[in-house]
């Protein structure tokens, strides 16, 4: 079975690296998943945030077509996960938040609030629809919520 290229950056906190893998495995029979994430492994001397987030992260942001954020308990507060999705938004790149297993209650970053493409519960068949273009957004347990989102590229 031929399975579509996917470029994907995957937003997340730090401490949620553990659910890279599993995400991408959960796409995985739909995706041919090509990842430009940042690994956290990789020795990186950088030290500057500006040099970080211009030189280091925006470049595999660009080269993405869809930015995933997966969302847990601190993820709203993580300056970089806030400064990828701006960036992505001004870049018309498509966003969909994801929320982790376990991740109820989960406050949800306030660039997908305002313009994020769709938010979606940890479910591949959700997933999957989010990436490939259906606005939908859930709760963290699958229920409906109201979309907030603003249209982009509309003056």
């Amino acid at each position: 079975m031929y399975k579509e290229k996917i470029n994907l950056f995957i937003s997340h906190n730090g401490k949620d690296r553990g659910y890279m893998e599993p995400f991408k495995e959960m796409i995985g029979p739909a995706y041919y998943v090509r990842d430009s994430s940042l690994d956290e492994s990789e020795p990186n001397n950088a030290n500057n945030e500006q040099y970080i987030k211009y030189r280091i992260i925006a470049p595999k942001i660009d080269w993405a077509g869809t930015v995933a954020v997966l969302i847990g308990p601190k993820t709203h507060e993580r300056d970089y996960v806030n400064w990828e999705i701006e960036y992505a938004i001004k870049h018309d790149k498509r966003i969909i938040g994801v929320f982790l297993p376990g991740a109820e209650d989960s406050d949800v970053p306030e660039g997908i609030e305002k313009y994020g493409d769709a938010l979606v519960e940890w479910d591949a068949d959700k997933v999957i629809s989010a990436i490939d273009g259906d606005t939908v957004w859930q709760q963290s347990d699958g229920n409906p919520r109201p979309s907030v989102s603003m249209p982009r590229g509309v003056c």
